[in-house]
């Protein structure tokens, strides 16, 4: 999840993009860059955050003349932090700034490579770049860009300047893109907090449209080929709503975009329905034993991975509490593999659960959503989330992509074994798709079902098989922003003991996802709560006539159900703590990134 911001008109672009960039720096901020259309392509670029940047512009002063130019704050997909790997990437003629994640990136190399050209960095981005040059050495620029994006295969949104021609070229495919509109000057953003504070008219690119923008303030947007018009748009919002995206609080907005975080952290890993990942295959193929280690929200995606990577490789999974776990004498066997799940990369007690395993010589990896964090160095591997930045502390989509590249993990180790892959593949794929289709319908359904039960002070979670680390983390959601009691069990200890708490003040969310035997014990659990006045929630793709309020998920295979459920989850205990006026983004006593013991 990346940045990109651009100008064209009478003004002196470096100012307006800099401003641009500090307003979308919560979309990334590993590295930043502008390029300018001068004499030349002049472009400035860091490691490092906007205030980086600025203090490199003020440095070179008057010198940044251009009034037509592009922008980019990068969080780290293809190729880590580095000057060399930040936007914009530049050839004598064009420079580029890209958000989203190509898929065929490599076999596009190849061809570049066979055809003269040596790529500076390690981005799919510049494989754009080059593509656009390499082509447009027999046609125009708008046709190169054509026949580029037509070449491509993923998500992009691209912002591309050409020496010698007074127009920005933008396309649009899964990936956010607007133009801003106002007078004799047009400028183009991820969102509206990089043009606003200039003009709250815009319009929103659709999918596959090209656009061209021209410095007397015209533009053309193409689809197709085909010329189209779009709706030009106004808002009235401040700058804090609009990096909001209209939403509220950045939780929900979040909860919003795990389709999209969910789909750059799969697609970048798999090519050609084979799976990616910079790991040593042989240790891969002898693994026969695998320890999971982390906390909080991050424990729970581990916890829920260990029933699929049981399933499909029949190896024994131990997912542990990283604070706990650093205090015992583990045991491994001699082709273990240890993996450490942290967010921020920073969390403490995981950072020395993996010290404790590296002691005992066992090969480590990550799965960490920031670059260069400590526990992604200290690792042998690293396998990278690509989430975007997470505002708000109450993890949401970090889980789907921890979760999501726990599952990748599993499947490579399969195809390593000879263990057809395919369907599981497809259904993992699908899942972007299904969480954009149902987001509004199950944030208006929970809504709801929020305001008749916002006043309860106890909540219980049940859940059976992998709802039953659902269950762990939904109760952990409603604790942390709502700051209501909940305990997450599972369904079948309901009779060893937490049936004492209920009663008709304590209603019970039960997650039922319809796979027998599982489906008809869970609800014969619901049924001891019914026997005791308790209210049930019914999270499920199936109906029972049980529910005193159902939520109705869609329908997925047992092992990627957990995708679709945690949604409405996430929704109940953001909706809980929004009516009940709670700071939902910064809950009381908590921290993102807990990097003390």
């Amino acid at each position: 999840m990346c940045g990109i911001v651009g100008y064209i008109g009478n003004k002196k672009a470096s100012g307006i993009l800099l401003n641009g960039l500090s307003a979308l720096e919560y979309r990334g901020y590993d590295s930043a860059g502008i390029a300018l259309v001068n004499e030349q392509i002049e472009v400035i670029k860091v490691k490092g955050k906007v205030a980086d940047l600025v203090s490199q512009c003020l440095s070179i002063g008057s010198e940044l003349n251009g009034t037509i130019g592009i922008g980019h704050t990068r969080w780290a997909t293809h190729g880590k932090p580095s000057k060399e790997n930040a936007h914009p990437h530049s050839t004598k003629k064009f420079a580029i700034v890209h958000n989203g994640i190509i898929e065929n990136y490599k076999e596009i190399d190849e061809f570049l490579i066979k055809n003269g050209y040596k790529k500076t960095s390690a981005t799919d981005t510049e494989s754009i770049l080059l593509l656009i040059d390499y082509l447009s050495q027999n046609i125009n620029t708008l046709e190169a860009l054509k026949k580029a994006i037509s070449i491509l295969k993923g998500s992009f949104a691209i912002a591309l300047i050409h020496l010698g021609e007074e127009k920005i070229y933008a396309a649009k495919k899964e990936s956010p893109l607007l133009i801003g509109i106002k007078d004799n000057e047009l400028f183009l953003a991820s969102d509206l907090s990089a043009f606003l504070e200039h003009t709250k008219q815009f319009i929103v690119l659709e999918e596959n449209d090209i656009a061209v923008l021209e410095k007397n303030g015209q533009f053309e947007i193409y689809n197709n080929g085909v010329k189209v018009q779009r709706t030009i748009k106004s808002v009235d919002w401040n700058l804090q709503t609009a990096q909001k995206g209209g939403f509220k609080h950045f939780m929900l907005k979040e909860i919003s975009e795990e389709d999209e975080a969910l789909a750059n952290t799969i697609y970048a890993h798999i090519f050609n329905d084979k799976i990616n990942m910079d790991i040593d295959e042989e240790l891969l193929k002898k693994t026969d034993k695998i320890t999971i280690v982390a906390c909080g929200t991050s424990y729970y995606a581990g916890l829920t991975s260990k029933y699929f990577f049981e399933e499909l490789l029949s190896i024994p999974v131990n997912v542990e509490i990283a604070s706990e776990f650093r205090y015992l004498k583990p045991i491994f066997t001699q082709n273990s593999i240890f993996i450490a799940i942290s967010q921020s990369g920073e969390t403490a007690d995981t950072k020395e659960s993996l010290n404790l395993a590296k002691s005992f010589g066992v090969k480590t990896i990550s799965i960490v959503n920031v670059q260069e964090s400590t526990i992604a160095r200290l690792s042998d591997y690293v396998l990278y989330t690509l989430a975007g930045p997470e505002i708000s502390v109450a993890s949401t989509k970090a889980f789907v992509c921890q979760l999501a590249m726990l599952y990748l993990f599993a499947l490579k180790i399969a195809q390593l074994k000879g263990i057809e892959i395919k369907p599981y593949l497809n259904e993992l794929m699908s899942l972007p798709s299904i969480l954009k289709t149902e987001f509004s319908r199950l944030n208006t359904e929970v809504e709801k079902i929020a305001k008749k039960y916002a006043n309860v002070k106890n909540f219980m979670y049940l859940g059976r098989g992998l709802s039953y680390p659902l269950a762990l983390e939904g109760a952990l959601k409603l604790k942390e922003i709502s700051y209501i009691h909940a305990e997450g069990y599972p369904a079948g200890e309901l009779k060893h003991g937490p049936i004492a708490l209920i009663d008709e003040n304590t209603p019970t969310f039960v997650i039922a996802p319809n796979f027998e035997p599982l489906y008809s014990k869970t609800i014969s659990n619901a049924n001891e709560v019914k026997a005791r006045n308790g209210k049930i929630i019914l999270l499920s793709d199936k109906f029972s006539n049980i529910a005193d309020d159902f939520v109705q998920v869609p329908n997925t295979s047992y092992f990627f159900s957990a995708f679709v459920n945690i949604v409405p989850l996430q929704l109940f205990a953001y909706h809980i703590a929004n009516i009940l006026g709670n700071d939902v983004d910064q809950p009381r006593n908590l921290a993102k990134s807990v990097t003390v013991e």
